[in-house]
């Protein structure tokens, strides 16, 4: 819906800025108002939540943009006030005013929680003091001057004395401006209710959007926490396993070799225990031989053989005549 045509506004101006907020700021040089921004940075981004972090540059640059709207918004609802229509309560006024704004600068005016927090603080007062003095001369001086063009509401019918005792009937120029008025501004409600709806619902969004996001990280943190824990139950549980593995094969190593130990003793035992069997029977087999030659009866022997077993008889008795060693 394209913006409705909405009264000429000569009396918005931009005025003097005064950066940061803070009309006494240029009073107490560069250094105060550098401090001054810097605890602003400090404390939005500790307490920003989900929102971007933001430099001093970019909040000095945001407030500049706030501060511009809201005071254009306050010259157009310092105008509905002066007006003081019956029958209008404040949120009523606020509308109109909106309306105004989006009517005249075509474009809705999106910063009334911004507003709503500054309007009563004493410094916006002050720094909007020389806008609404502007605002007003300018605004009492189109009146006037509309008043003597249409013949109705100018200096001489104010001072007129009432000689008929009842009020002028107004005029066709006048009553044709009221209606074009009251439609304009029935128009500019409607376009200004539409923006809002249309805004509230980019802020929901927008909102539900930050949600999503905080949400999924914290999601995201919670998995990536439990990855790791699992990740390190798993590295300690297999370091565990392995430990376990080479325990078990130094165990069974130390029994093969236990093993190995005793089979090679037990070899040397019997391999032992077979050379003195041996010995022992080769010894017995050496007595049983030199007992059947000491049996020999030499006399029934031949010559030679008496000759050669007196021999051996003689060496048998002289090995055991030997004295112990």
């Amino acid at each position: 819906m394209p913006p409705p045509a909405g009264p000429p506004m000569q009396q918005v101006s931009e005025g003097p800025r005064v950066r940061g907020g803070d009309p006494d700021a240029g009073k107490s040089g560069p250094k105060r108002k550098e401090g001054f921004w810097l605890r602003i940075m400090k404390g939005y981004n500790s307490s920003r939540g989900v929102y971007p972090e933001r430099s001093q540059k970019s909040l000095t640059t945001r407030w500049d943009y706030i501060k511009e709207c809201c005071t254009k918004f306050s010259e157009f609802y310092s105008s509905v006030l002066r007006l003081n229509p019956s029958g209008m309560s404040d949120a009523d006024k606020a509308m109109e005013a909106m309306a105004r704004y989006a009517a005249v600068l075509q474009k809705p005016f999106t910063q009334m929680h911004s507003w709503k927090l500054l309007k009563d603080e004493p410094k916006w007062e002050a720094c909007i003091g020389a806008h609404s003095k502007v605002h007003v001369l300018n605004d009492d001086s189109s009146d006037a001057a509309a008043g003597g063009a249409n013949g109705v509401g100018g200096p001489a019918e104010s001072d007129a004395p009432a000689s008929s005792g009842s009020k002028r009937p107004i005029g066709r120029d006048a009553t044709k401006a009221a209606s074009k008025k009251a439609a304009t501004s029935s128009s500019s409600s409607e376009y200004i209710s539409q923006m809002n709806d249309i805004w509230g619902n980019k802020l929901s969004l927008i909102k539900e959007s930050h949600a999503e996001m905080a949400s999924h990280h914290a999601t995201m943190a919670v998995l990536q926490e439990k990855k790791i824990t699992t990740d390190r139950e798993l590295q300690e549980k297999k370091m565990s396993t392995e430990r376990e593995l080479e325990e078990r094969r130094l165990a069974l190593e130390e029994s093969r070799l236990a093993m190995e130990a005793s089979r090679l003793e037990m070899e040397k035992s019997d391999r032992e225990s077979r050379m003195e069997m041996k010995r022992s029977r080769a010894a017995k087999e050496e007595r049983a031989e030199e007992e059947r030659i000491l049996s020999i009866d030499l006399d029934r022997c031949s010559p030679a053989l008496r000759l050669f077993y007196k021999r051996q008889q003689e060496q048998i008795l002289a090995k055991y005549s030997l004295p112990p060693p």
